[in-house]
């Protein structure tokens, strides 16, 4: 249960009160989720430098060995970065891990498989802060891989960011991601994950509910059905 403090969010926990810090909360585990373009590395960046150099914080950065983009470091758009440990599933990423509790960034969670659900939880029981970023949705608008559990093992409120809508004139939050190939809004029926840079004919950008388009979006969902 959380309620709204002079100073943050206070978290009520067998009877006891715990005042969230901005920059490291020992045996927590946070989540950051948005769309592309809304400024989710940049969040988990600044949480990292800020740490490093006013919380005399043991920060470690890691992003899934399935995101291509920028080679071993987590980008943001507006040129912060660290250099990260990639790893392929949970078990890899404990392995980078031991000493005292630390910060622990991971990037594009949404590409990760379900063993990382289990060792964040083993992170935590182990007193390491560990903040996750991610798309909370595909570009069919449906839930990103284990974005849905993560997001639920949050211990403190998820920050969500947008960007805008792209359409023009459109203010609207862009809160879901939409696939263009060559230009065109891409078929649901398309792969789930093609990684952003990863082929010419492929493009993202933000858009609010009103101008996301996904062509076949129905047979889609009765696919899912069927399985």
């Amino acid at each position: 249960m959380f309620e709204q403090g002079k100073r943050g969010y206070l978290m009520l926990k067998e009877n006891q009160i715990y005042r969230m810090n901005s920059t490291f909360n020992p045996g927590y585990i946070e989540c950051i989720v948005g769309t592309m373009f809304s400024g989710k590395s940049r969040e988990l960046l600044y949480r990292g430098m800020r740490a490093e150099e006013f919380g005399d914080v043991k920060v470690l950065y890691f992003k899934p060995t399935v995101d291509t983009r920028d080679d071993e470091f987590i980008k943001s758009r507006d040129g912060m970065e660290r250099r990260a440990s990639l790893f392929s599933n949970g078990r890899e990423l404990l392995n980078f891990v031991n000493g005292v509790p630390s910060l622990i960034l991971i990037d594009e969670v949404q590409f990760c498989d379900e063993s990382l659900i289990y060792a964040v939880q083993l992170l935590k029981f182990k007193g390491h802060n560990i903040v996750l970023s991610g798309l909370h949705t595909d570009f069919r608008g449906q839930p990103f891989g284990i974005m849905p559990q993560i997001m639920a093992l949050s211990d403190t409120p998820i920050k969500s960011v947008f960007s805008v809508c792209n359409i023009s004139g459109c203010h609207n939050d862009g809160v879901l991601p939409q696939r263009l190939r060559n230009g065109l809004p891409d078929s649901a029926l398309s792969p789930t994950i093609i990684i952003e840079g990863s082929s010419e004919e492929i493009t993202y950008e933000p858009r609010c509910a009103d101008h996301h388009i996904v062509p076949d979006i129905d047979r889609y969902l009765l696919n899912q059905l069927s399985l």
